[in-house]
């Protein structure tokens, strides 16, 4: 049974029998790997710490006919206050959820490590949760291949600064008034918003940190940015269904 090991980030587990768990891990190496870990649901079991939600740990795991098991584990990051607050645990799920439904098991993007990372020290820092997710959605998408088109209009390719926006989700990018009949669903897009976008693309997370936006940015940015995301899901998200809830109530 060969032995490897990984770099990564548990986006999720579940129970299996008594004591075992399988765990979803995202990987630096592999990309998304299910793997098992055997008796980590024992208080005192040295796999239990490193495979917990959001834990980033480095792992030896050993291939097997089925799902490979992880025979060994030593945490680097907890990240364990993200389970300690509603409003973070909520977003690092929903973060967690995207990461399981877009990306194929066995796919490497170091990039894509690199951003989950990067997201959960945001969410746990003390951040602006949602700023911090508007950035990570959109450097996701381009790291997927699904960059939006921001400096032309998608359709013709005409200029668009200082013009009146559209965004359209089916076409993938910004549409000029002259093209604004090419998609019927797509919605009004300020120039504020479209900026906001493009510096989202070239910013480094510490900059997000002393980064501030209007209320209306910040209601399109959720807007574009979901309607992005409709279109390359299999189906809605059960962890965005509960953000909402939960910052909706204010918890």
């Amino acid at each position: 049974m060969p032995l490897y090991r990984l770099e990564a980030v548990v986006l999720y587990h579940r129970y299996l029998g008594e004591a075992d768990k399988i765990v979803t891990l995202y990987s630096r190496e592999r990309g998304k790997v299910r793997a098992v870990a055997r008796g980590a649901r024992r208080p005192r079991n040295r796999l239990l710490a490193g495979t917990q939600p959001y834990s980033h740990s480095d792992f030896l795991l050993f291939s097997g006919k089925g799902l490979d098991t992880i025979s060994q584990c030593e945490l680097k990051e907890s990240f364990y206050t993200l389970r300690e607050d509603l409003q973070r645990m909520a977003a690092a799920a929903y973060v967690a959820e995207l990461y399981d439904l877009l990306i194929e098991e066995g796919e490497k993007n170091e990039g894509l490590f690199f951003l989950l990372l990067s997201t959960l020290h945001l969410l746990t820092d003390g951040e602006d949760i949602d700023l911090a997710l508007r950035y990570f959605e959109l450097r996701f998408l381009s790291l997927l291949g699904y960059q939006p088109q921001l400096t032309q209009c998608v359709h013709c390719g005409g200029p668009i600064e200082g013009r009146a926006l559209r965004f359209s989700g089916q076409l993938g990018g910004v549409l000029c008034p002259d093209c604004w009949g090419q998609d019927g669903r797509a919605v009004s897009l300020c120039q504020g918003t479209l900026e906001m976008l493009k510096r989202f693309l070239t910013m480094t997370p510490r900059t997000l940190r002393v980064l501030g936006a209007a209320p209306a940015v910040r209601r399109e940015l959720e807007r574009v940015l979901r309607i992005c995301l409709e279109y390359r899901l299999p189906r809605e998200l059960k962890s965005r269904r509960f953000l909402a809830l939960v910052q909706g109530e204010g918890f």
